[in-house]
């Protein structure tokens, strides 16, 4: 019973399956059916494998296959006629009766006439697709023998196929420019990816940003939290809370495409400059613990040295993300050799226009980052190990510098926490980034990166002394009554009972240290 059965099956899918797609076809109804089974319509014969019935709405409707056997072109507009501005109009030039552009054998003119060779078809492929115009310098297209169309457009070199595209003769609304040979490509097939993950994505990222703002405010208004450290924290929060607003309303916009977006371009450009100046950030706090211990000595609280170190980093920190968008920005509309890697944001999506393009300019400085900050802690965490033996012996006699390793180690701990909870989350995106896939393989990462503002909240904020401190720092500005100090034991003494989590106020001396109850 097996093998009949499955024989059947086969048949009733073989019946059933049309020999093309709907859009590779032609509505043939009313055609000739010949005694052989084929169909004759409009000077065409459909042979038997050339043509399907479709039924809609109980009525039905015959469909040739013409590109069964032959090389077909999309035109634009229907026969005798041409593209003013947006609307097709009939023409009686010669370039446009018959319509036969060049074709070429690479970027080689070739002898082979267009509409000798090609049989056209002027059904819209597609609803989504953009304009090469070819009256700009940096487009332009080449029609190919075997159908294909080779575009250049801002250096960046596609093939398209001929399902994905359609040629015509263009001009202005008023038909003052001379005609050219432009081309509407249909924009890339959508992923499976719905746009409920994408809304469901830009709702994580702005119910991640009051958070990153809770953090920012609270180190902000609180001056025994506002220092170097303190101040290093802000900027990062900063910076990641802008990117995450801006990042929020292109996935919002995720059904629009290319510049018809508002402020795409600007948005983009704002998204990329505000997250590389949040990973250089983590890497300013990698460098300062690592720099606080490798050169691991006492000091005085300098509030003018603090000040000016961390104008240093933000020099760096704000800076270099501001080459790296100026060098972006200038490539995006540079005119340059077809082989050099463009951005192409805005072209195709409001994005990078392709994988190449988003590794070069996005991904490779984040991964250089990555990785500085994977030695910056190693090397940190062998220094620690290192100067832990030789302080072991120190108790009593310099208890104070022993003092002063417990809190850089908790400072260490904290940063050690963000870089984990940031950098390796960032790994994890560029080894999805290589692998590629529908966004649904990736959703735990994708909701760890938007729930970092949660993580950085209550890595840094939700602490017993954080939250005691902004209490007092809430009763003084109301004018409420504190509580009195306990003399007999400061807040900021170590206790043997306790582990601590202390932020420090320099890397030389630190001046705060908070404690964390495990």
């Amino acid at each position: 019973m097996g093998g009949p059965l499955m024989l059947l099956l086969l048949l009733t899918a073989a019946v059933n399956c049309e020999p093309c797609d709907l859009k590779e076809s032609l509505n043939i109804t009313g055609g000739e059916l010949l005694a052989n089974g084929s169909v004759f319509h409009d000077g065409i014969v459909y042979g038997i494998s050339a043509w399907f019935k479709s039924e809609t709405d109980g009525v039905e409707s015959w469909f040739g296959c013409p590109c069964i056997g032959r090389l077909c072109v999309w035109k634009c507009c229907p026969k005798g006629q041409a593209m003013y501005g947006r609307v097709c109009g009939d023409s009686d030039l010669g370039v446009v009766n018959p319509f036969s552009p060049t074709v070429f054998k690479g970027l080689e003119p070739s002898n082979v006439k267009a509409h000798e060779r090609f049989f056209y078809m002027d059904n819209r492929l597609c609803d989504d697709r953009y304009l090469v115009n070819t009256s700009l310098p940096y487009n332009e297209i080449y029609l190919q023998q075997n159908a294909t169309l080779y575009e250049i457009s801002n250096g960046r070199q596609q093939w398209h196929d001929p399902t994905v595209y359609c040629l015509d003769m263009m001009t202005d609304a008023n038909g003052t420019m001379e005609l050219r040979l432009d081309a509407a490509v249909c924009y890339p097939e959508p992923t499976d990816d719905s746009n409920a993950l994408y809304i469901a994505y830009a709702v994580g990222l702005l119910l991640s940003v009051p958070f990153l703002l809770a953090t920012f405010m609270v180190y902000a208004f609180i001056p025994d939290l506002r220092n170097l450290h303190g101040m290093c924290l802000m900027a990062y929060c900063a910076g990641l809370m802008v990117a995450y607003i801006f990042l929020a309303y292109l996935k919002v916009q995720s059904g629009e495409v290319g510049v018809a977006m508002t402020g795409c371009l600007v948005v983009a450009f704002f998204v990329y400059y505000f997250f590389q100046t949040s990973f250089f950030w983590l890497n300013v706090m990698c460098f300062d613990i690592w720099r606080t211990f490798s050169g691991y000595r006492g000091g005085s609280n300098n509030k003018r040295r603090e000040v000016r170190r961390f104008l240093l980093y933000g020099a760096y920190a704000w800076g270099v993300p501001l080459v790296l968008a100026s060098c972006t920005i200038g490539m995006q509309f540079a005119d340059l050799s077809p082989g050099v890697v463009k951005p192409g944001i805005g072209s195709r999506r409001c994005w990078f226009e392709d994988w190449l393009g988003e590794l070069v300019y996005f991904f490779i400085p984040v991964l250089v980052l990555v990785v500085c900050n994977v030695v910056l802690f190693t090397v940190t965490s062998y220094r620690i190990r290192s100067i832990h033996q030789e302080t072991a012996i120190l108790k009593g006699s310099e208890s104070a510098r022993s003092d002063k390793l417990k809190r850089d180690k908790q400072r260490y701990g904290l940063y050690l926490k963000l870089f984990v909870v940031m950098g390796v989350n960032w790994s994890v995106e560029l080894i999805s980034f290589a692998v590629g896939g529908s966004n649904w393989y990736w959703i735990l990462v994708d909701i760890s990166n938007i729930a970092l503002g949660f993580f950085i909240f209550f890595i840094f904020v939700w602490k017993k002394k954080v939250r005691n401190l902004a209490a007092k720092r809430f009763r003084t500005i109301f004018g409420m009554k504190t509580s009195a100090p306990d003399m007999r034991k400061s807040p900021w003494t170590s206790s043997t009972h306790t582990e601590d989590t202390r932020v420090s106020a320099s890397a030389d001396d630190p001046s705060l240290r908070l404690k964390e109850i495990r």
